[in-house]
């Protein structure tokens, strides 16, 4: 159970929040409003904030929004974080990846019928996000030689370093799994 209440659309008093939520609503491409922002809705500024940085790190940028959510399995599975790993796996549904990929994305990533591009660029991610001082110039290398440029590498470790916040949060507060 969620130390934090989970506050619905239709218990909102304060304008600012349900201004977010519709945002949610309409951008996100769920339908729902996540448990994750529900969480926030007790601190309107914080929740606000929060869903700005996930839309600027998830929904905008170079980076496919399936290659992000595919970097957050790959550090909610090394976290051994629930709630994200199983967020991300459905937004990745919801988006059109196949069961197939989904499956062996979190069972035999190696195996994975992935691009090697689409690979190390997870891989890089999971490693922002785990291990960041064994970063290495080799690294930022193989992504410029796979025709990734440095805009594209920093958009890579924010939406690393997002998903590793989330997995924190979630986890900290016992965030319970939507109801996907």
């Amino acid at each position: 159970m969620s130390q934090f209440p989970l506050i619905e659309l239709d218990q909102l008093t304060d304008p600012k929040a349900r201004g977010v939520y519709e945002e949610i609503l309409a951008e996100l491409g769920f339908g729902i409003v996540p448990n994750l922002f529900k969480s926030m809705a007790i601190r309107t500024d914080f929740l606000e904030a929060m869903w700005k940085l996930f839309r600027s790190t998830v929904l905008q940028g170079q980076i496919p929004r399936t290659l992000k959510e595919m970097i957050g399995v790959a550090i909610s599975q090394a976290n051994q974080s629930e709630y994200a790993l199983k967020v991300h796996l459905h937004g990745l549904s919801v988006l059109g990846i196949s069961e197939n990929v989904l499956q062996t994305l979190v069972s035999d990533f190696d195996n994975c019928p992935l691009p090697e591009r689409e690979k190390k660029v997870i891989q890089f991610g999971l490693l922002a996000a785990t291990n960041p001082q064994s970063l290495t110039d080799e690294n930022y290398q193989q992504l410029h030689l796979m025709g990734l440029d440095k805009a594209e590498i920093f958009e890579i470790i924010a939406t690393a370093n997002l998903f590793a916040a989330v997995n924190q949060y979630t986890d900290a507060i016992a965030l319970e799994v939507d109801a996907l």
